[in-house]
């Protein structure tokens, strides 16, 4: 009967972790310089060394979870421990008191290259632990810090980080990053919407997205988001100024209230059911019926020709053979009739500015509930002097138009 015998523990091993790979003031080579001068000062040959390394890790992580590094050590349970700083084992406390519970447990010496920690003794393992307990303070602090400088250069409407969403750029200014018009973007993105708004073969979504930098999904969500009116949202709450009302203005406008409104109604029409006709197919597709009275859509033949083809399979027809026809017919019965052209006039439509107030009422509304004193008068003040803007605004709302039909020299058949 043979037995397989138990793995050899190293000896002795290196924890390296980087969390960033661009950050070259700790990167991996830096570390494996100093544990290895603190191994020969522990009495190790560094050359035997066992390296378990974690790249692109965050030391807030599980252990479990770094599986090229941190994991190992715990499944090979090396007799001795060294990483560059203790940040390097954890930066959360309830994960490094697990790992110094666990080297305690299967007699582990952790230990760090600048001497701040060995657990080889009583004293180093309560140092081990008050370290970390100060680890995890200098952690939060630091999220605290980022977090409060991001929420101050939101209230500026300076950009804090990255590349500018399109279609703006990012400009300095004193040395301070802000959101500016790309020229060119806008242009193309105003011109995209005014298809969209017109409808038609080239109103869709897809269409309308063919020419942008972006997918047709980003092309959505850039529609109906509020980015186009140089807003931002933060954790889905629009970024407001002091009185909790009022947008933050990040960057210029690409469109206008109203026009933003048409947008958004656009989009229901669209999701509603309102599609552009497909470029590719027939003009009379869907319109065309077969012998059985089933719908005919637009179709390719072996040829690639364009046809009709019955939707439940009873058969097809080339376009070419049955569009003249109809084309005919049409100017026998309509096509003497007038091209008219259609004016309008009169009108004055307030609802996008009227959405708008809406809006902020709603916020400044939300606001009130949790203050008191005198910010509590700052935003009645506000409330009142958007309840009588808007007052106005209902009084001067009135939407209808006068429609004119004038007879051109061209007739319908022509056009």
């Amino acid at each position: 009967m043979t037995t397989t015998p138990p793995p050899v523990r190293p000896e002795l091993a290196f924890s390296l972790r980087l969390s960033r790979a661009s950050d070259e003031s700790s990167s991996i080579d830096v570390q494996r310089r100093a544990c290895r001068a603190q191994a020969v000062a522990l009495g190790f040959d560094p050359d035997t060394a066992v390296e378990y390394i974690d790249e692109d890790v965050s030391g807030a992580s599980a252990l479990e979870s770094r599986t090229e590094g941190m994991a190992r050590i715990l499944r090979d349970r090396p007799k001795v421990v060294i990483a560059w700083r203790i940040d390097r084992f954890a930066r959360s406390l309830s994960e490094f008191l697990k790992l110094v519970e666990w080297a305690e447990k299967h007699r582990v010496t952790l230990a760090t290259a600048d001497g701040a920690l060995n657990t080889s003794t009583a004293g180093g393992r309560l140092v081990a632990k008050i370290l970390a307990s100060l680890a995890e303070w200098e952690r939060e602090m630091i999220q605290e810090r980022v977090t409060a400088a991001h929420e101050e250069r939101r209230e500026q409407g300076r950009w804090i980080s990255g590349k500018a969403p399109f279609p703006y750029k990012v400009v300095r200014r004193d040395g301070k990053a802000y959101l500016a018009e790309d020229p060119e973007a806008f242009a193309l993105v105003r011109k995209q919407i005014d298809a969209l708004l017109a409808g038609g073969k080239g109103g869709s979504l897809a269409a309308t997205a063919e020419p942008l930098p972006i997918g047709r999904q980003q092309w959505r969500k850039l529609l109906r988001g509020v980015v186009l009116r140089g807003w931002r949202e933060h954790k889905g709450e629009l970024v407001t100024e002091a009185d909790g009302v009022t947008p933050v203005q990040f960057g210029p406008e690409v469109i206008n209230a109203a026009t933003y409104k048409r947008v958004q109604d656009r989009l229901k029409e669209l999701e509603a059911g309102e599609r552009a006709e497909r470029r590719d197919a027939p003009w009379l597709a869907g319109m065309v019926l077969c012998s059985q009275g089933c719908k005919m859509n637009g179709g390719l033949s072996s040829r690639k020709r364009p046809l009709y083809k019955c939707e439940n399979g009873h058969g097809s027809i080339m376009r070419d053979r049955i569009d003249p026809l109809v084309f005919a017919d049409f100017r026998d019965k309509h096509g003497n009739e007038p091209l008219y052209e259609v004016t309008y006039s009169g009108g004055i439509d307030h609802s996008a500015e009227m959405a708008d107030l809406a809006a902020s009422r709603e916020r400044v509304t939300k606001a009130v509930a949790k203050v008191d004193g005198p910010a509590l008068e700052t935003l009645v003040a506000k409330l009142n002097e958007i309840e009588a803007t808007y007052a106005r605004l209902e009084a001067e709302h009135d939407p209808e138009v006068t429609e004119t039909w004038t007879p051109t020299d061209t007739l319908l058949w022509e056009a």
